[in-house]
């Protein structure tokens, strides 16, 4: 009866509890997974920090607007992530401009950058779910590699100034030096031209009075015809001509006090200076546009126009002297032409102990130069030198000077 009673109690209170009921989805409602991973759902990326140590640990990531790294960093990790969290994968896509060349796509939340090379970048990152195309939004973070201080433009613009000043501080000393080597020579020019004056010049004025009274004793005697009184009448002649090539020496050795690149003003001073009788008519033409050259051309131009006014005074008797100095494109031209007695050049007799032909074909010759020499028994003489302006503008290691600016 008790058991009965029991069964018919639980029964009862079955009966009579609430049942659950289990309510099924609509079809439209997608589950919340399928919710967080609809097309229409963008993770946003941020950038969380960055870190100068290869751990990763969250002591020692740091934050700021920018990253400053200092000179010869060696290393930098930057950290990034979306900012809720999603259910489900996330690929991230980070660059770093004016290094990267091009988008890196990772799982991962970290970018790992060594050894970066001085100059500002920018770190960007994008993220998106799996399947769909990236959107726009891009996490940016300012980054900066401070350089060594040689590495700088303003280290660059001192070195270059450095060298400037070096260039310049050589030049400087280069112009010195020169100017100290042109100024012994002619401080040595100038002791040998005094010490000729002195002493070579007086001797030969000695022997030529001596000659001169010797003569005078000859022709006094009556016995000029006598071998004795032409031996002594060649030595007379010998020590004239001896002393009139000592004074063009002594001459070449001081002329270089006044140095000048223009030819027709050292001529005009050489003409003016050999103070020519009244009896000679001179002229002086100049043809063409005249262009400077070097002063050791103008002291041998110089050299032979004076040799040449000196042998028509001395030896050609002329009543006139004619300089012309013609200048063309590439070469110039000097001609000296006289109205004397002239001579014939096969004749030996002409050069024998004279030295004024040879001497200006030698000075033409150091000058690249060629010289003519037209003349005749009584139709006057004529003495040309053409030398180009290539030859006289050779490089100074070519040309056979100590100094070329002064001709030694």
């Amino acid at each position: 009866m008790a058991l009965l009673c029991s069964l018919t109690t639980t029964r009862v209170v079955a009966q009579a509890a609430p049942v659950e009921v289990l309510t099924a989805p609509a079809e439209n409602a997608p589950p919340a997974e399928a919710a967080a991973t609809s097309p229409g759902v963008q993770p946003t990326s941020v950038i969380r920090g960055f870190s100068f140590a290869s751990e990763t640990d969250a002591s020692s990531v740091q934050h700021a607007s920018d990253v400053s790294l200092p000179p010869g960093h060696p290393e930098i990790i930057l950290f990034f992530d979306t900012v809720s969290p999603i259910r489900g994968p996330v690929e991230f896509r980070y660059r770093l401009n004016d290094y990267d060349g091009d988008w890196t796509v990772t799982l991962n939340r970290s970018a790992h950058y060594r050894k970066l090379t001085p100059g500002d970048y920018t770190f960007e990152v994008q993220a998106r779910l799996p399947g769909q195309a990236w959107g726009k939004q891009v996490a940016v973070l300012p980054v900066v590699q401070q350089p060594f201080f040689y590495q700088t433009w303003y280290c660059y613009l001192l070195l270059l100034l450095g060298l400037i000043a070096l260039a310049a501080q050589l030049l400087r000393q280069r112009d010195q030096l020169l100017k100290g080597q042109m100024g012994m020579v002619l401080e040595e020019r100038n002791r040998i031209a005094s010490d000729c004056h002195d002493t070579l010049m007086a001797g030969f004025a000695a022997i030529s009075w001596q000659l001169e009274a010797t003569a005078k004793l000859f022709r006094d005697a009556g016995t000029v015809d006598t071998p004795a009184a032409q031996s002594c009448e060649l030595a007379r002649s010998m020590v004239s001509h001896c002393q009139a090539e000592a004074r063009r020496i002594i001459w070449d050795l001081r002329d270089s006090e006044e140095l000048t690149n223009v030819l027709s003003q050292a001529l005009s001073r050489a003409v003016t200076a050999h103070r020519l009788r009244d009896s000679i008519e001179t002229t002086f033409e100049i043809e063409g546009e005249e262009i400077p050259i070097a002063p050791g051309a103008v002291h041998h131009l110089v050299c032979i126009g004076q040799e040449a006014v000196t042998n028509a005074i001395r030896h050609a008797h002329s009543s006139t002297i004619a300089i012309r100095l013609r200048y063309e494109s590439d070469a110039l031209n000097l001609s000296i032409r006289d109205n004397g007695r002239g001579f014939q050049i096969s004749d030996p007799a002409t050069r024998t102990g004279h030295f004024g032909i040879p001497v200006m074909e030698e000075r033409a010759r150091k000058l690249g130069g060629t010289l003519r020499l037209n003349t005749s028994v009584d139709s006057g003489t004529e003495v040309s030198v053409t030398v180009s302006f290539q030859a006289i503008n050779l490089p100074a290691t070519q040309q056979h000077y100590v100094v070329p600016w002064i001709g030694v």
